[in-house]
């Protein structure tokens, strides 16, 4: 009995991959199924020992092991990375408040060491709410213009800027086909059932109707990101040129209501914005606001988004001289170009057909015209809590062959909004060393000025009319109606 016991035992048996292993489970080897078991192993050999299937259980588990221990160290490199960032923003605020403060050389040394002390102890109560702003985790979009600056760095922002996004395609499963008649083996054709043929066609519809559904959910979402960076890049007074890369160009591929849409999310946007000030800061954001024009890259079409007589106060309510004078003075331009695929496609072969046909010099301006200049700052948020580390065909040009762009790129893994922005800007001002902008004295007036700008020479007209024809006349300053810049300048002129 013992050597038939022992005759039937295999101590070193063997597994065919025609055959099903039995000798131990499954699960106690880290495997689900059999296939992916099998594929662990050598698919040269007929049959396999238990050593070939030790071996593959020691690799799977070490497998394991290095991917956890791997991604555990990547969290960790992270987190450290982050809190750097953090702490740079923290020390970069902090600089800027202590070199910003100037001595009143005027004041007397008493008063001086007061105010000194006062200085540096509003410094030091300072400093815990700059630690609550950085790394408060709950933070989302500020409340008033004040509040908003509080987030853009004072110093190092950039010229222009570029944001790239990306539609989420929709994940469902793929409908079954129609059902269509065939011939069987004895070659009689069968027509499937009308009941089969009409519920495989309400699946197709349904699944149709989600794919629209959820392209349209993402078009919007799109066209609300694209209207709070913008408005959003209004606050900060450098940026004088946006470019928005989205591949597809849902947005703006189409007829004139797809540009109205951008417009119409634009201006939500502004006025959402706007309702949060204060009547002292709306003023100040009137001031600031600047004509914003989209530019289609690839039909080469413009769009003013808000025209300059917005700005402008309305006619049928009194307004006084110095209302119009800033209306018209120090009016900036921000420049959105809209780009898609079709600028690396299209727009580049145009483009090289034109080089060889015309033997175009570097610096000739048809390449700024089919392709957007290089961007001081590139923008690319996270996408459904992915971190985004490309960009997605995103093509640029420097507008100067002499002087070559060295754009930031900011990939991170916080979602779009007002923190990522604050944390894109901090990063490109971190980028450059700590320097004050140095006051600029006036220059002295000439015998012989220069020539004048049309806005300066238009509040010059204003400032002309208002202290001579209004005094002589006993008219007070205020005004019922906005004269247009031309009619101004023929009565100066008469």
């Amino acid at each position: 009995m013992f050597s038939k016991k022992y005759t039937r035992h295999y101590p070193y048996s063997k597994f065919s991959p025609g055959n099903e292993f039995k000798g131990l489970p499954a699960t106690s080897l880290g495997i689900t199924s059999e296939t992916r078991f099998m594929s662990g192993l050598d698919s040269a050999k007929d049959e396999y020992t238990t050593w070939d299937l030790f071996v593959v259980h020691v690799l799977r588990v070490t497998l394991n092991f290095t991917i956890f221990t791997y991604m555990r160290l990547l969290d960790i490199h992270t987190l450290i990375i982050n809190t750097w960032e953090l702490m740079s923003i923290v020390l970069f605020d902090l600089n800027y408040k202590i070199s910003s403060h100037k001595r009143d050389p005027v004041k007397h040394y008493y008063q001086t060491i007061i105010d000194e002390s006062i200085f540096y102890w509003e410094t030091l109560l300072y400093i815990p709410w700059l630690f609550w702003k950085v790394f408060n985790p709950r933070t989302g979009t500020p409340v008033g213009l004040s509040r908003c600056r509080e987030y853009i760095p004072k110093l190092n922002t950039p010229k222009s800027v570029a944001l790239i996004l990306q539609i989420n395609q929709p994940m469902f499963h793929s409908p079954p086909e129609i059902p269509q008649p065939y011939l069987d083996a004895d070659r009689k054709i069968r027509i499937p059932e009308k009941k089969e043929v009409q519920y495989v066609i309400a699946i197709r519809n349904e699944y149709f109707t989600q794919c629209k559904s959820h392209m349209a959910a993402e078009r919007v979402r799109v066209l609300r990101e694209i209207g709070r960076f913008i408005t959003w890049c209004c606050l900060v007074p450098t940026i004088t040129e946006i470019s928005i890369y989205e591949k597809m160009g849902a947005c703006w591929d189409g007829d004139s209501s797809f540009i109205d849409s951008i417009k119409n999310s634009i201006l939500v946007e502004l006025v959402a914005l706007g309702n949060t000030c204060d009547p002292s800061e709306l003023k100040q954001f009137r001031k600031v606001l600047p004509q914003i024009v989209l530019l289609d890259k690839y039909t080469k079409a413009t769009y003013v988004v808000n025209d300059e007589d917005s700005n402008i106060p309305n006619i049928n309510t009194d307004v006084t001289v110095d209302d119009i004078l800033s209306a018209y003075e120090d009016h900036k331009k921000l420049v959105v170009t809209l780009c898609d695929y079709r600028v690396k496609t299209a727009n580049y072969e145009v483009l090289a057909n034109k080089v060889v046909e015309n033997n175009l010099q570097p610096d000739d301006p048809i390449f700024t015209e089919q392709i957007p200049t290089s961007p001081d700052l590139v923008f690319a948020p996270s996408n459904e809590g992915h971190q985004i580390t490309r960009l997605c065909g995103y093509t640029s040009i420097d507008p100067n062959t002499e002087a070559k762009v060295k754009s930031v790129l900011y990939f991170s893994h916080i979602k779009f909004g007002y923190p990522f922005f604050s944390r894109a800007m901090y990063h490109y001002a971190l980028e450059f060393p700590f320097k004050l902008l140095e006051e600029v004295p006036e220059p002295e007036e000439e015998e012989h000025p220069t020539m004048i700008p049309p806005s300066q020479d238009i509040a010059k007209i204003f400032k002309k009319i208002s202290t001579s024809t209004l005094k002589q006349n006993a008219i007070t300053n205020r005004i019922s109606r906005v004269p247009s810049p031309q009619s101004l300048i023929a009565k100066s002129l008469a």
